[in-house]
């Protein structure tokens, strides 16, 4: 993926970067979802939001990408932090939880949509200046192709870092066990609550993230970001890579998210129904994804095999 810029077309390079920074927001699903075993229907809201607190602190106030970039985080923590504090230490879970977030999602959509005078309603917010960073006095113009394309590949791998050394910490390891039978864990003392609240927020603190770089690389932001389909896509990524794994919902984002853009360019109502198909697929035969697969058919080759040696001796 470094290499790219060498032998993509503009448009491949442009459907890569957009896979990548796709490929962070699915981390941050992964991080509720994968290790809290959380599942909500809503976060798109999360990357929605990012999205126009970029553009909006952008072209409504003036505001550079480091600023935006760091509005689109807050009002995307904010909506978490009062939806969380509310819903989970209400004691809200499983799919009540996941109702009550695409809920949320529609109402917000709806929000977006009507507050025509700052969001640009139905159209959106277009000409976004792309990403521009003054650094000790030094301007650094990331919004050529390759550039953005770089620093959306490094946000990728700083946060794929950062949430992996975070799993592996002590923080990761209660998660966990919060994951596997919250009970136990409160039983142990612990305030499952909290937890389970501070990873909803850090979660959609940076898909917030990822949505605001989003918008500030593509230049233009739409209420679709608030449809059901985007959170549901999410929940397929990660379901395919593999939740919990990290790695896996990364390397599924980016083959169909770019899977997507390719079908798209043919027929824009033909991806809904093959994702939906796949889906399907992976309720019935991989529930725990392609690693899930993989190490199915790994156990049946190496009983086989002790099967034939049995019936050798």
């Amino acid at each position: 993926m470094a290499t790219a810029p060498a032998w993509a077309s503009t448009y491949g390079l442009l459907a890569l970067r957009d896979a990548v920074i796709f490929a962070v927001f699915a981390l941050s699903y992964d991080l509720l979802w994968g290790k809290a075993r959380t599942l909500t229907l809503g976060h798109g809201a999360f990357f929605g939001l990012g999205a126009y607190g970029l553009a909006i602190t952008n072209t409504a106030f003036g505001i550079g990408s480091a600023g935006g970039i760091v509005a689109g985080i807050l009002f995307a923590a904010a909506l978490a932090a009062v939806v969380g504090y509310f819903l989970i230490f209400a004691g809200v879970r499983l799919h009540f939880l996941a109702i009550i977030t695409i809920a949320v999602l529609l109402i917000v959509g709806q929000v977006i949509n009507s507050w025509s005078a700052l969001t640009g309603g139905d159209v959106g917010i277009l000409g976004i200046p792309g990403l521009r960073f003054s650094i000790m006095g030094v301007d650094a113009d990331l919004s050529g192709e390759t550039a953005s394309y770089y620093f959306a590949l490094t946000f990728l791998v700083v946060a794929l870092l950062s949430v992996w050394a975070l799993c592996r910490g002590n923080y990761g390891m209660i998660l966990n066990a919060i994951g596997m039978n919250e009970f136990r864990a409160r039983a142990l003392g612990y305030n499952t609550s909290l937890y389970i609240l501070i990873v909803f927020v850090g979660s959609a603190a940076l898909a917030g993230m990822s949505g605001a770089i989003f918008a500030a690389t593509t230049g233009v932001v739409a209420p679709d970001l608030f449809s059901p389909l985007l959170s549901t896509q999410v929940i397929l990524w990660v379901a395919i890579g593999g939740r919990g794994t990290l790695i896996g919902p990364v390397f599924a984002t980016i083959a169909l998210s770019r899977l997507q853009q390719e079908i798209s360019s043919y027929s824009t109502s033909l991806w809904p129904f093959i994702a939906g198909v796949l889906f399907l697929a992976l309720v019935l035969g991989a529930p725990e994804g392609l690693p899930g697969l993989v190490a199915r058919f790994r156990r049946t080759s190496r009983a086989n095999n002790v099967k034939l040696e049995v019936r050798h001796e």
